[in-house]
C-alpha cells in the first residue's frame, strides 16, 4: 500500500509539473538558500571606496527559477561566521541577478533596482513596501504569488513603529554603509591564501582587529590589511528584513521561507554560480563553480530532525528555539500557514575527495576552497561551560588549541595520494606513515596546495586527496548534534598562460544521510518533492 501511495504521488506531482530531489542527500536542484562558501576581493590598496578594479574579485549570480517574485536577502559573514552586511534584492519571475563582491564592499547594494523599476514601472517605490519619504515612514507591501508580487505576508512587527518592518528596504543609498565602512571592512580584512594546517598562527588566520568579532576598535580602525573575504548565504525570505539568519527573530517570525506557499509555488527556487577572476595570477585566470544550493524540506522541523542547515542558530543560545516548540511565545507570529519550527534546510557533508596538481617546474597548481560550521566549546570560558555559534571566542583567546575548529573532534583526516596510489596520511589511520594531527581553522578560506609539505610532505607532484573533516572518535555533540561539522570544498586548478583555470566542486564521498532524519519518525534518506 505504501509503494502504491508514492507511486501514485509521483503522478500527481509529474503532472503538476514540480521537481523531484533526494532529501538529505546532495543533489543540484533549485534551493531555497544559496551558499557562496568564499569570496575574496583585492582592496589593491585602497583605505576607502571605492576600490579601484584590479586583482582579485568574485562575482556572483543568482537565478529565480519559479513564476512568482521573491526577496533575496543577502548576508555577508566573515570568516569566524559572524554576519558583518545584509541586503534585500527583489527578483521578479524567471529573473537573473549578478553582482561584484567589489561593487558590494563599495557600497553598491542596488544590484537589481533598474531592472525591477523598469519591469514594474518608474515611480512604483520600494518593492519592499516601505516609503521613508514621509515621516513617519509607512509599510503598505504589495502580497501575493505572481511575477510581479515580492512579499509572501506583511512583516509581523508592521505595528511596532520604527521596528524592522519601517526600516527593511532594497533600494538603497549609492554608497549604503559608508558611515559603517571601516566596521565591514575591517570585520573581513586581513584575508588571502592559507598554507597552515598545524597551528593557526600561520599568515592570514588569526584576526585581532575584527569589530565582528568585538575584538579591536568596536567601529574599525580605519586600517586595513591584505584582501576582503568571507561567504554569502541567500535566502528567499518571506518579507524584507535586516535580520541576520544568526538572530532568533529570523526563524521566531519566519522570515525565512519555509511553508506556506502551495501546492504551485516553493521557496526552493534559486540556482546560482560563481566566478573568482585573479587578474595576476598566472597571467589572468578566472574560474567557477555552481552556488551551492541549500533546499528546504517540511521534513527538517526543529527539533525533530537531527540536524539542519542553520540548526545551529535555531538550536543553539537562542531563548524561543522555534515558533512551534512546546512553551514557546512569539510577540509578533507570522499568519499560521506559514509558521514553521526551524530553518528547515538540508545540510552539508563532512567527507569529500578531490585531485590536486602541484607542480612548479611545469606551473601546475591546485587551491581549494573549504567552508565549514558547527557549534563550538566557548574557548572564553572555561572547558565544557557552554556552545558557541561562531569562532569569535577562539579568535579572542589568540586561537588557543582544544576550542574552535582547533581540537582533536574536528581534526582533518586526509590521505594523499600521488597517481601511481601511493599515500600519505595526515593525522591518521594506523598503518600509515602519519604526519600528525592536521586542521583547517576558519570556517571559510582559500587553501594553497602548491609544495605544501604540511599536507603533502612526500612532495608528490598529482594525484588525489580524501579529506574527512571530522576525526571518526568525535564526542563533541552541542545542540544534540544538529548542527554537526557541514563542509564543503571547491576546487580551482591553474597551468601557464592566460586564462587557463578550471573550478569545479569536490566529490562528496559519504552523500547519504547528512542531515538524518531518524528523530523525524523516517528511517533513512527520503525522496521529496520541491
Amino acid at each position: 500500500m505504501k509503494k502504491l501511495s508514492v507511486f501514485i504521488a509521483l503522478a500527481l506531482l509529474a503532472v503538476a509539473g514540480t521537481g523531484y530531489a533526494v532529501t538529505c542527500a546532495y543533489d543540484n536542484v533549485p534551493g531555497a538558500t544559496l551558499l557562496v562558501p568564499y569570496w575574496r576581493v583585492s582592496l589593491n590598496g585602497a583605505t576607502g571606496a571605492p576600490i579601484p578594479s584590479g586583482g582579485i574579485d568574485t562575482l556572483v549570480s543568482m537565478v529565480n527559477v519559479s513564476t512568482p517574485g521573491l526577496i533575496a536577502h543577502v548576508t555577508v559573514w566573515n570568516k569566524y561566521s559572524r554576519a558583518v552586511l545584509d541586503f534585500n534584492v527583489p527578483m521578479t519571475g524567471k529573473d537573473v541577478v549578478s553582482f561584484s563582491m567589489r561593487d558590494i564592499m563599495n557600497g553598491k547594494l542596488n544590484v537589481n533596482y533598474t531592472q525591477v523599476q523598469n519591469f514594474l514601472g518608474s515611480g512604483t517605490g520600494d518593492p519592499c513596501g516601505v516609503n521613508l519619504s514621509v515621516s513617519p515612514a509607512t509599510y503598505a507591501p504589495l502580497v501575493g504569488f505572481t511575477a510581479k508580487r515580492f512579499i509572501r505576508f506583511s512583516h509581523p512587527e508592521a505595528g511596532v513603529t520604527n521596528s524592522d518592518a519601517y526600516t527593511s528596504v532594497s533600494v538603497y543609498a549609492t554608497d549604503a554603509f559608508a558611515a559603517f565602512r571601516n566596521r565591514v571592512w575591517d570585520s573581513l580584512d586581513e584575508s588571502g591564501d592559507i598554507t597552515s594546517f598545524t597551528v593557526p598562527t600561520g599568515d592570514n588566520i588569526l584576526d585581532f582587529d575584527n569589530p565582528a568579532c568585538g575584538v579591536g576598535s568596536s567601529n574599525g580602525d580605519g586600517v586595513f590589511k591584505t584582501d576582503l573575504s568571507g561567504y554569502l548565504t541567500i535566502d528567499v525570505v518571506n518579507y524584507c528584513t535586516n535580520y541576520f539568519p544568526e538572530n532568533a527573530v529570523f526563524y521566531n517570525e519566519d522570515a525565512i521561507a519555509t511553508s506556506g506557499w502551495g501546492p504551485t509555488s516553493s521557496p526552493n527556487a534559486l540556482i546560482g554560480d560563481i566566478f573568482y577572476i585573479d587578474t595576476a595570477s598566472q597571467a589572468g585566470n578566472i574560474s567557477g563553480d555552481q552556488a551551492i544550493a541549500i533546499e528546504f524540506d517540511p521534513l527538517l522541523t526543529y527539533p525533530a530532525a537531527t540536524k539542519t542547515f542553520f540548526g545551529k542558530f535555531v538550536g543553539a543560545g537562542n531563548s524561543c528555539g522555534a515558533e512551534l516548540t512546546v512553551g514557546c511565545s512569539v510577540p509578533f507570529p507570522a499568519p499560521l500557514a506559514y509558521r514553521f519550527p526551524g530553518d528547515g534546510r538540508e545540510t552539508l557533508g563532512d567527507h569529500y575527495g578531490f585531485r590536486y596538481l602541484s607542480d612548479s617546474v611545469n606551473g601546475y597548481q591546485t587551491w581549494i576552497l573549504v567552508w565549514r560550521s558547527d557549534v563550538y566549546n566557548d574557548a572564553a570560558q572555561s572547558p565544557g561551560s557552554g556552545p558557541t555559534n561562531n569562532l569569535c571566542s577562539w579568535l579572542d583567546s589568540g586561537g588557543l588549541k582544544g576550542y574552535g575548529l582547533y581540537d582533536d573532534d574536528h581534526q582533518l583526516i586526509a590521505a594523499v595520494y600521488d597517481n601511481d596510489e601511493n599515500s600519505f596520511v595526515t593525522g591518521g589511520p594506523s598503518g600509515s606513515t602519519s604526519l600528525g594531527k592536521t586542521y583547517v581553522f576558519l570556517e571559510s578560506q582559500r587553501i594553497n596546495l602548491l609544495n605544501n609539505g604540511q599536507i603533502n610532505p612526500s612532495g608528490f607532484k598529482g594525484g588525489w586527496i580524501d579529506a574527512l573533516f571530522t576525526n571518526p572518535g568525535a564526542t563533541f555533540t552541542y545542540n544534540g548534534g544538529r548542527s554537526w561539522n557541514q563542509a564543503w570544498v571547491g576546487v580551482q586548478h591553474t597551468a601557464p598562460g592566460a586564462f587557463i583555470s578550471v573550478g569545479h566542486s569536490a566529490s562528496e564521498l559519504n552523500n547519504s544521510y547528512n542531515c538524518n532524519l531518524i528523530g523525524a519518525g523516517v528511517s533513512g534518506p527520503t525522496s521529496a518533492f520541491k
